[in-house]
Order: C-alpha cells, then sequence, then structure tokens
C-alpha cells in the first residue's frame, strides 16, 4: 500500500508480520528504507513524499520525537524495547558529518556553527530555564477568600505564602482555596493557558475542583463526594467558554484492579448542541507499593493546553497528577480535556475546592500551596509539549453525556 508522509519527518512503523517499506520516487526505482523481519514496531525517516509498505494491514505513524543521529533504521523499536528510552539513549551508528552540540537533544533552537562543545547544550538549558520562569505567573492562596463547611481554621504560621488545615477525625467537609497574583494582564488579555497546583493532601478519599475559564457556576460546599461541588449556573447569560474540573481519589487500593482509581469529570457547554455536556475519564494508578498511596502522595495537578481552546474544540489539553512516592511514574496523565478559550478571563484559574471524607478516628491536615499559571508564547504553550513528554499514559476510558444537575435549587454563587 501506498502511504503519503512528509518529506523529512520520522515515522513509526507497527506491523504485524514481517514487511518493508520503499520510498516511492517518480520515474525512479523505489528505495529500500526499512526492511522489518518479524512484527513489531520500527522507526524511519521519510526521504521522499510517500512510502509503499508491503504489509496491507500495518499502520505508519508519524511521530514528533526525533530520531538519534546515526542510529540505522532498520534496527526499529523491537517488540519488549521501550519506545521512549531507545530514542533519547545513544545508539552506534555511522554519522556523514560531524555531530554539533544540538545532535541527539530536542531543542527548538539551532547551534550557530558546528560544534561539539557541551558547553553550548548547558547554555541554552540555562536559557530556557530563564524563560520557562518568566512565562510562569505566580498565585498565592489569600486567607480571605479561602473558607469551610465546617469552620475549619486555617493556619498560617507553617511555611511562607502556604495555608495549612485541620481534618477532624470521622468528618466530610470542604475547603475552598482562593487565589491570588500581583500580575496585570491588559483588559481582560490574561494569554493563560494552563496551570500547576500544588497539594498537601492527606490520605483520605478526596474530590479536586476548579474551575478554567469563563462561566458562571454554583458553588455547593459539604456535600458527598460523588455531588458536584461546582457547577455551571445555566440560568445565568454571558460567556460560557471555560469548563468545570472535578477529580475524585480513592485513598483505598483495589487489590483485583491492581491500583488505585482516579475520576474525572469535566463539564463544558456544547455549543453545537447549544446544552451542557459532562465528560467523565477513568483512570487506574498502578502502584503497588504502600509508600506511594494515592492521593497522598500526589503533589500537583497539572491543566495544561497546547493553544487556545473555544466553542467545540476537542483535546487541546490534558490533566496529569505530578507525585512522589517509591514509584517509577512521576507524572501521570489521567484525562484528555477540550480547552477553554481565555478570552474575557483575566485570570482564568482562581482557585480550587477540596472535598474531604475522613474515617479515620484520628486528625489530619493538608495545605494550600502557591499555584502557577503558565503563558502563551505564539499562541502555543511549551509547557503542554514539556508535561506530554514526561507522562504515562494511565487512562482507563471514556465516556460523553448530557449534563443534568441533580439538585434543584442553587446555594453560593462563586
Amino acid at each position: 500500500m501506498i502511504v503519503d508522509t512528509v518529506k523529512g519527518c520520522a515515522y513509526v512503523l507497527t506491523c504485524t508480520t514481517a514487511c518493508t517499506v520503499h520510498a516511492v520516487f517518480d520515474g525512479a526505482s523505489p528505495l529500500l528504507v526499512l526492511e522489518a523481519g518479524e512484527e513489531g514496531q520500527y522507526g524511519f525517516v521519510a526521504p521522499t513524499d510517500a512510502v509503499e509498505v508491503s504489509d496491507e494491514h500495518a499502520l505508519v505513524t508519524q511521530t514528533f520525537k526525533g530520531a538519534v543521529p546515526g542510529l540505522s533504521a532498520r534496527d526499529g523499536i523491537q517488540p519488549g524495547d521501550d519506545a521512549t528510552l531507545k530514542s533519547l539513549l545513544a545508539e552506534s551508528g555511522t554519522f556523514t558529518g560531524t555531530v554539533n552540540a544540538n545532535g541527539g537533544v530536542n531543542i527548538p533552537l539551532a547551534v550557530g556553527s558546528p560544534t561539539s562543545e557541551s558547553g553550548v547544550n548547558r547554555l541554552y538549558a540555562a536559557g530556557l530555564a530563564a524563560v520557562t520562569d518568566a512565562f510562569s505567573v505566580r498565585c498565592y492562596p489569600r486567607p480571605a477568600n479561602c473558607s469551610s463547611s465546617n469552620g475549619t481554621v486555617f493556619k498560617t504560621d507553617m511555611e511562607p505564602n502556604s495555608l495549612y488545615f485541620n481534618v477532624p477525625p470521622n468528618s466530610s467537609f470542604t475547603v475552598k482555596c482562593g487565589l491570588v497574583t500581583n500580575a496585570r494582564p491588559m483588559h481582560n488579555y490574561s494569554s493563560i493557558r494552563g496551570w500547576v497546583a500544588p497539594l498537601r493532601l492527606p490520605a483520605v478519599s478526596t474530590k479536586f475542583t476548579a474551575r478554567f475559564g469563563q462561566m458562571t457556576t454554583v458553588a455547593r460546599m459539604g456535600r458527598d463526594r460523588d455531588a458536584f461541588t461546582l457547577v455551571p449556573d445555566q440560568a445565568a447569560g454571558g460567556y460560557r467558554i471555560g469548563e468545570i474540573i472535578d477529580i475524585t481519589f480513592d485513598h483505598v487500593r483495589d487489590a483485583d484492579a491492581g491500583g488505585y482509581h482516579i475520576r474525572v469529570r469535566e463539564i463544558y457547554y456544547s455549543n453545537a448542541e447549544q446544552k451542557w455536556k459532562m465528560k467523565t475519564t477513568q483512570a487506574l494508578a498502578p502502584e503497588t507499593s504502600s509508600n506511594t498511596g494515592y492521593p497522598v502522595c500526589v503533589y500537583a495537578v497539572v491543566y495544561e493546553q497546547y493553544q487556545d481552546g473555544g466553542y467545540d474544540t476537542e483535546d487541546r489539553g490534558a490533566l496529569w497528577l505530578l507525585h512522589g512516592g517509591n514509584s517509577s511514574r512521576g507524572c501521570v496523565k489521567i484525562a484528555t480535556v477540550k480547552g477553554v478559550h481565555c478570552f474575557e478571563s483575566i485570570y482564568p484559574f482562581s482557585g480550587y475546592y477540596l472535598d474531604m471524607e475522613n474515617t479515620n478516628s484520628w486528625a489530619l491536615a493538608g495545605a494550600f500551596l502557591p499555584a502557577t499559571m503558565h503563558l502563551h508564547c505564539n499562541n502555543v504553550n511549551p509547557a503542554y509539549y514539556g508535561f506530554s513528554s514526561m507522562e504515562s499514559n494511565i487512562i482507563v476510558s471514556e465516556a460523553v453525556e448530557d449534563f443534568v444537575d441533580p439538585e434543584a435549587e442553587t446555594t453560593t454563587e462563586d
């Protein structure tokens, strides 16, 4: 079969039997690019605008991870190999020219002249670190905007810019973290495309809820964990270009499933259908060690979108969790999200809610920590690609349905 390709781009061939890939030339004999001796995944770079694959059932997928310079295309990615590590680790190869300091390093900046000095890469890395810091907008918990459904007292004497709270024994309640920043955008254009919310969670059943983007919501605190802490105010007018995210963590490991269940609910407005929709994503953190218990091991919730979203956009962003503990997975992807339009939203991420159920006979503690919002660069959010490159995808299933507000009456305006 003939597969259209982009000249110079990298591709991965997935085949179930031995096959070959030939580059197609006008008026010339095909050139053998890849010879797969058995089933598996193999990488190659397309030298022409089309290739011919001998296996009609094979899949050819473009990849945006650069190949190692000099790596033979026929080596490919063999069954059982780690594709990510194989593309990063140096392998033997024949080089046709001088390897410069950018060889094999995925930094979108070209070295001025060919050089093998590793100091050049260190200089670029230091420069990118400075740029990353400059494109990050800090926001901090503001005690006046923090509250709870059970009268919890927030402590400010533990760490600078942080708020600690007590989780009483045999209790079920909601705490709200209101964030504030000293940054000043121009009018309603903030240029924010994502955020990172560091957390310090107790080892109890917990739900994290946040609104991102412009929409009018209703807050309901003190409900059980399956209830909605934030819902859209469907009677309100104005923009409906944001979304509500809630993440529910099971703190008890499911031995049969082999991990901790995580549920993500994304509520958004469909302009095409003229109704509110809800996407439910189920994820499973496959942790076996008691040193990586959920949600206490979670360091941060991350929401990033690669571009500004809008009405009816699809999968422009993702949700990740950063966690520690005895795990090989430090960044796990728990859901894809449609993305939001950040117009008419001075600070699209202004805080979050935590619903907790402590069934223990002893008290625990949690904390609100400083968060970060990320700016875009030419309508591209580099943070999205950074987290994507490190992720372990633990998504199990996704389902979309009409959103139905289970409670008729509204309460506190958010």
